[in-house]
Parts: structure tokens; sequence; C-alpha cells
């Protein structure tokens, strides 16, 4: 399944640095998430989504980042890689990505 670009804002929370942060697009493999700090290749992260009703956690890795500058606001956009999420978190993601269709 593809990538699906959000056009409305969903909110999650990065546990690993205590920050909010903006997801843009999502699969039930990953997601690109915008962050106000640079996420560590190193290092794997917690997320927090909040996706209607649920609250779902998910732990990932980055696979690419780029540094953005729009009117002299800098943001940080990673791609990251799921890893082994819960089959309940997945079948959230999987319904949300569906009602987007």
């Amino acid at each position: 399944m593809a990538r699906v670009d959000l056009l409305a804002d969903l909110q999650g929370h990065l546990v690993t640095l205590d920050e909010r942060i903006k997801v843009r697009q999502i699969s039930p493999a990953g997601m690109t998430v915008e962050t106000s700090a640079p996420l560590s290749p190193r290092v794997d992260h917690e997320f927090r989504l909040a996706i209607g009703s649920h609250s779902v956690h998910v732990r990932a890795r980055v696979v690419h980042a780029r540094v953005t500058v729009r009117d002299d606001t800098v943001s940080y956009l990673a791609g990251v890689e799921f890893i082994d999420p819960a089959p309940e978190a997945l079948a959230v993601v999987r319904e949300f990505i569906d009602t987007l269709k």
C-alpha cells in the first residue's frame, strides 16, 4: 500500500524527545513527520498518534531526513519506518487510510 498525503493535520507526539509532530504522509509501513528538531537516525523513536478516537503507539527508525526553511522557520522532515508495529496499531492506521480514499 502506498503512502497517503495528508491534507488535514494529523497530530502526533514524539515521545523520545517529548515534542509535538505533524504527520505529512502515512502508510502501514511508516510515515513522514515534520518536527522542530532533527531526529537521530542512530536511535529508535517512539511516537504516539491521535487517529480519530484512538491513541496509537509505534516505534520507528529514520530512513531519510531533510531540513526545510519557510519564511525564516526551520523544520525537519523525516521518513520513518515502523518497527514491529502491534496488529492493533496497524489496523487503526489502515482504517484511517481507507477513510481518506
